[in-house]
């Protein structure tokens, strides 16, 4: 299989709003227990609006970790963005996603190539003989 060099196109994302401002004041957010329990499964937050209506949204894979792991509390997820993006079959998806950090991070190709040196380690390290 040879690699494909094509160029790069980023996926088609808005930012709707914050989890906050889409559910609104006297809105409610919540979480199912059984998919939060659930670390093979992406966080899914349910936001109810005041008037009763509501909307499920899927949490980043970096937001559902912080989230189960207690680094990223509902309170802060409220400040977080819903991004829409279309993915490239033409879906349209509603994501949860961390507070934007930047774009893309390139580097200079130079031709100068660092030699990896693999660590060197004794077995019995591992196993007891």
């Amino acid at each position: 299989m040879a690699l494909e060099f094509k160029l790069y196109e980023r996926t088609e994302r808005t930012e709707l709003g914050t989890v906050a401002e889409l559910t609104g004041v006297g809105g409610k957010i919540g979480l199912l227990p059984t998919n939060f329990n659930n670390p093979e499964k992406r966080v899914v937050i349910i936001m109810k609006k005041a008037d009763g209506t509501s909307a499920q949204v899927v949490c980043s894979s970096n937001v559902s970790n912080g989230l189960r792991a207690k680094e990223i509390t509902l309170s802060q997820a409220q400040g977080f963005p819903i991004i829409e993006q279309i993915t490239p079959d033409g879906e349209i998806i509603n994501i949860v996603s961390m507070p934007s950090g930047g774009a893309l991070v390139e580097f200079n190709v130079t031709g100068e190539v660092a030699e990896y040196q693999a660590p060197a380690f004794d077995p019995a390290d591992l196993v007891a003989f």
